[in-house]
């Protein structure tokens, strides 16, 4: 569960640390009817419903963190991270509030987040093509409104969706510098113009891909997908074995 160290800010520990042992991990490969399966939803709805996960629709709804909002447009909103503990990247001391000309950004790592304001996106897996612009525009205008505050440009800072995510809401990271990841996350992190080009090329690239993923053995998340990998199995199964029981039919000509 999240742990608030003042101010509101919000730090779940276990996201943030790398455990040190990979093998504790198993790795899966999720397709398209996995994820559709009843197993799989349920644990995206139960994940929604958490109390602990309610921050991110207050700040979609305007009720926790507007302060810190560097810029809302009809589709997304982008301010600190404070999962990371951003709200103490200001000069420690300095309580002015933020200033467009001003840059007071003196920590090694920086990170904020684009959440889509539409509830109906959860997931990498809820986007198709119809969501280009809003991409677009949240990679584009974001990076633009980083580089302003803090003066660090794009080409710096690394955009990318976490598949599966920890919160059940689509929101895309912006982090300064790269290589603040551990292993796992090379089977996590999908980069946003990556995910832009995929649907490009295909408007239903992600509900028709098969996405690869490092799940913790005694999550919720994994007992969820191996029931639904198990299901789908017995159900190719079942179907393989009514197709060698039908009959045959010789379309030969009689000799």
């Amino acid at each position: 569960m999240p742990v608030f160290i003042g101010g509101g800010v919000r730090a779940d520990f276990r996201e943030m640390t790398c455990h040190p042992h990979g093998n504790d991990y198993l790795l899966l490969a999720e397709t398209p009817a996995m994820h559709a399966s009843p197993s799989v939803a349920l644990f995206i709805e139960q994940e929604i419903a958490r109390p602990s996960k309610q921050w991110i629709t207050n700040i979609i709804d305007g009720k926790q963190e507007s302060d810190e909002v560097i810029r809302r447009t009809g589709s997304y909103v982008l301010l600190p991270d404070t999962e990371r503990v951003n709200r103490y990247w200001r000069t420690s001391g300095n309580s002015a509030p933020r200033s467009s000309n001003s840059r007071p950004y003196h920590r090694k790592v920086l990170n904020w987040l684009a959440i889509a304001l539409d509830k109906r996106i959860h997931t990498l897996r809820d986007l198709h093509g119809g969501h280009l612009r809003m991409l677009k525009d949240m990679l584009h205008d974001s990076m633009q409104a980083i580089e302003a505050e803090t003066g660090i440009r794009a080409n710096q800072v690394m955009a990318y969706v976490h598949y599966p995510p920890s919160v059940y809401q689509l929101h895309v990271h912006f982090s300064y510098p790269y290589g603040q990841f551990c292993h796992r996350d090379a089977y996590r992190v999908h980069n946003l113009a990556s995910v832009i080009n995929n649907l490009e090329i295909d408007p239903c690239y992600y509900a028709k891909a098969t996405l690869h993923m490092a799940v913790l053995p005694q999550s919720l998340h994994c007992a969820a997908l191996l029931e639904a990998r198990d299901d789908s199995n017995n159900t190719t199964k079942k179907n393989d074995a009514r197709s060698d029981a039908a009959p045959r039919f010789d379309a030969s000509p009689p000799a």
